[in-house]
């Protein structure tokens, strides 16, 4: 087997090396002693398995660990750090606390989940999409093409055939931009968004944040909320004062087969490292929708 051989992985736990290294950040952080009082595993994040942090001054925090989970979806926590860090300077995020070779501590954020029916909803996005891409940074430009190839790593030998066989079938080519590279959030949804008791919405998630295509990060976008291409780009374009969404909208249309197939891929390692079936019924799904088997 070339493939690496992941185990299945429960919630995860703080050690007590990572609480002391935790509580020696906090002290830091308050300018005072403290303790953390109680640890809960977080719900409903896929790749995330993190932790809030409750302590003896009444603060809450996220514990973010680097482990074996984030490195096989390619999440570096400090590359995270640095977007997070740069969004919190445009009012989009909250300032990570403290980044430490374990992993990555930032604020547990107070508020409301953005409701996806609301009629609301996707303006909000939108605008949201688009002071992300207007933001200014030096961030790392990963591409996407060598992430997609180390989720295919992670897999078994067998399931890296099935997957170039499909490749090799559909032989979809990836677009000329015909915007320049941006910062990207790449997993951008009500899910990832809180609404702040100010009203202010707050972006959460930022690993797999990066400079690079707006319109990949566009479709994945569509892809993540279930929103029409054309309506999206439209809106976008008018919110970046762009006179022709043609091209934008073209590239973005031939974006969406690579943006399902990295889905494809990361729910792939998914399965393999949670052994859920959630995972893998939605790795069948799109299998067969780029497969040509499934029309939806």
């Amino acid at each position: 087997m070339n493939g690496r051989t992941l185990s299945v992985l429960s919630v995860v736990n703080l050690s007590p090396a990572s609480k002391s290294l935790l509580e020696a950040a906090l002290c830091k952080h308050y300018s005072a002693t403290v303790s953390i009082q109680r640890v809960t595993p977080l719900e409903g994040g896929l790749t995330n398995r993190c932790l809030r942090i409750d302590d003896s001054q009444g603060g809450r925090f996220v514990w973010r660990p680097q482990s074996q989970v984030s490195d096989a979806f390619a999440i570096s926590r400090s590359r995270e750090a640095a977007a997070q860090s740069l969004a919190a300077t445009y009012q989009l995020a909250s300032a990570p606390v403290c980044q430490l070779s374990e992993g990555l501590l930032v604020p547990w954020v107070e508020g409301e989940s953005l409701d996806p029916h609301s009629a609301e909803s996707q303006a909000i996005l939108i605008d949201l999409l688009v002071r992300i891409h207007s933001m200014e940074g030096r961030l790392d430009a990963q591409d996407v093409r060598t992430q997609c190839q180390h989720y295919e790593q992670q897999l078994t030998l067998a399931k890296q055939q099935t997957l170039k066989k499909l490749r090799d079938r559909r032989q979809w080519q990836l677009p000329t931009d015909p915007l320049a590279p941006v910062v990207c959030h790449m997993d951008l949804g009500s899910y990832n968004l809180v609404i702040q008791p100010n009203g202010e919405p707050c972006v959460l998630d930022w690993e797999y944040a990066r400079l690079g295509s707006a319109c990949l990060d566009i479709a994945l976008f569509c892809r993540a909320n279930g929103y029409t291409p054309a309506q999206v780009v439209s809106d976008y374009c008018a919110l970046r004062c762009i006179e022709d969404s043609a091209p934008v909208r073209q590239a973005v249309e031939a974006w969406l087969p690579f943006a399902d197939y990295l889905a494809l891929c990361w729910y792939e390692v998914g399965a393999t490292l949670y052994g859920l079936s959630t995972y893998q019924e939605q790795a069948q799904r799109l299998y067969r929708q780029l497969a040509g088997m499934d029309e939806s």
